[in-house]
């Protein structure tokens, strides 16, 4: 990039095209005391340059330059570019994180007004400011969306399997990474969710969902969702729709910050569906225990399925 900047700003010197050496140029025409006085350069070239620019001024026109002073109104045109370029490359690179711990719930409002809730045992990242032309995040694990408006700059939530991509509205995202799905649920607006494995594209509206399942690497897209089922786990309801066990389990230790272990690996093959609405973990446990016909016992703080 410095080589780059050097190119243009010697380009417009020699009076040959070049947008972004005119753009530090008219830069440097418009404020000179302020990029001047701001620059390291001695005091008898500083009144040079001075005088230059006032010549500049009255002829209205950019005229030669002696070769000692273009070397210095190239240095000095460097120095504002090469600035201006590490001071907008900081901004887009100051990035905040958030993690929620297990049992854990957060809200985070972004800088374009942009509300996201996390669920329990998941990591945003996200930008200070937004710059360019989309507004992106990555997310890890759960979160529901209601984005800001703005049809300019397109909102992104970067997953590893999948690419959520709206202008504005509501919905869920589930990208935990011990479960074999991810899962897209929308409640208002249009979601473009793509593959980042197959590059594979799908549009889903209020009602729809769509799921990327990495045993096949694909997107399938379901209707008919009820909208007042999706983001349930905001109130502190957890919905298992035909979820492998050791997926259930996972859940339930996130959410109630516990540890429960399966001694019987045959259960592993078996699938749940359930509704559990604020109850204690000792319950929960004997439900799905009841479910899968199998016994639990308690050792040191521990749940271990047998």
């Amino acid at each position: 990039m410095p080589e780059k900047l050097h190119q243009d700003i010697q380009l417009f010197l020699e009076g040959k095209p070049s947008l972004k050496g005119e753009e530090l140029w008219n830069n440097w025409y418009d404020h000179p005391e302020e990029i001047l006085d701001s620059a390291t350069i001695i005091t008898s070239d500083r009144l040079t340059l001075k005088k230059e620019i006032r010549q500049i001024k009255k002829t209205n026109k950019v005229i030669f330059l002696q070769n000692r002073n273009w070397a210095m109104a190239a240095s000095l045109l460097f120095l504002m570019g090469l600035s201006c370029f590490f001071y907008l490359t900081s901004v887009k690179t100051i990035t905040r994180q958030y993690a929620t711990k297990s049992g854990e719930h957060a809200k985070i409002t972004l800088c374009d007004g942009t509300q996201i809730w996390l669920n329990v045992g998941s990591l945003l990242k996200y930008p200070v400011e937004f710059n360019g032309g989309t507004r992106e995040v990555y997310l890890t694990g759960e979160a529901f969306f209601d984005v800001a408006k703005d049809k300019k700059h397109p909102f992104i939530i970067h997953t590893d399997k999948m690419d959520t991509k709206v202008l504005g509205t509501s919905f869920n995202v589930q990208a935990y990474p011990d479960n074999t799905t991810q899962e897209v649920s929308v409640l208002t607006g249009r979601v473009n969710v793509k593959s980042t494995v197959t590059e594979e594209n799908v549009y889903v509206t209020p009602g729809q969902k769509v799921v990327f399942k990495s045993q096949n690497n694909k997107l399938k897209a379901f209707t008919d969702i009820p909208v007042n089922s999706i983001s349930l786990w905001r109130k502190n309801i957890i919905v298992f729709e035909d979820a492998p066990l050791p997926e259930v389990i996972a859940t339930i230790n996130r959410n109630y910050n516990v540890t429960i272990q399966i001694e019987n690996k045959n259960l592993n093959n078996l699938k749940i569906s359930a509704y559990f609405k604020e109850l204690p973990v000792d319950q929960v446990v004997a439900l799905v225990c009841n479910i899968i016909n199998a016994n639990y016992k308690l050792e040191a703080g521990n749940y271990i399925i047998q």
